[in-house]
């Protein structure tokens, strides 16, 4: 279950000893630029590069996890990387070797970010047989969720020893307001089958409407993972609380989502 515990939101399902996580809305950071107010974790939407590092490291804090932030440009690819405490600052304070839509990592200390103002932000925390805690976070907007990132990542964690794996998915545009064209409908068909097709892209009104969010859910659980908790809000739905590019044709912040092993 989601509680918004201002001005964040976080799952009960990553509530797992030694990880902290958080997904931010526009509430709680220092952006005074209208279109940014006040929480944008984005670069080059308007506000000056301290401000948004600033921002993402209150949204650590918020987490109670550590400042040490990796991040990354993002490409709506399927690529993960695994990083480490060398990679701490990409995309933050230094270039990234290349970019990404998400990162895993088993390292204590330093904490993963990915941003979104629509698409699905999904962190995932997995336990090894000992307890330990291993972690993912990715940006999931529809190529990325129909190409299976998010399985992906779970896969992945798996693959570093976890036994078990939680996913949580946070504020996201819902089919309420996400109407797409044939071209969608046809590319997550071809990636995932008909059938699949049918239960995330459903006609309404003459219209096509995408469900990004239940696309990764359904994948998540086909790939073993045991919990997978869904934010019900829609960005597009609430632009006071949330950036959405659909709502605002493209001017405005960013939302940042992290999670990090203390």
């Amino acid at each position: 279950m989601f509680k918004y515990n201002y001005p964040v939101w976080q799952s009960d399902v990553l509530n797992i000893d030694g990880v902290g996580h958080a997904f931010s809305t526009r509430e709680g950071g220092i952006s005074e630029i209208p279109h940014l107010a006040s929480m944008n974790t984005g670069f080059l939407r308007g506000d000056d590069d301290d401000t948004v590092r600033e921002n993402i490291r209150l949204l650590c804090t918020f987490a109670g996890i550590s400042e040490n932030v990796i991040g990354t440009p993002q490409i709506h690819s399927a690529d993960i990387r695994t990083v480490g405490a060398e990679n701490v600052g990409e995309g933050i304070t230094k270039d990234v070797p290349f970019p990404c839509d998400g990162f895993v990592t088993d390292c204590a200390g330093i904490s993963l970010i990915v941003r979104v103002a629509d698409c699905a932000p999904v962190l995932l925390c997995g336990q090894r047989e000992d307890g330990s805690p291993v972690i993912g976070a990715v940006h999931a907007g529809w190529r990325g969720a129909a190409a299976g990132i998010a399985p992906k990542a779970a896969k992945m964690l798996f693959d570093m020893g976890a036994v078990r794996v939680f996913a949580a998915i946070g504020p996201c545009i819902k089919p309420c307001c996400y109407q797409v064209g044939e071209d969608l409908f046809e590319s997550v068909k071809d990636l995932q089958g008909a059938d699949f097709a049918a239960r995330h892209v459903k006609e309404r009104d003459g219209s096509l409407y995408a469900d990004i969010a239940g696309i990764s859910c359904e994948l998540l659980l086909s790939a073993g993972v045991e919990r997978v908790d869904v934010l019900s809000e829609c960005t597009a739905c609430h632009p006071e609380l949330y950036h959405s590019h659909r709502v605002t044709k493209g001017v405005r912040g960013t939302m940042g989502a992290v999670i990090g092993i203390k």
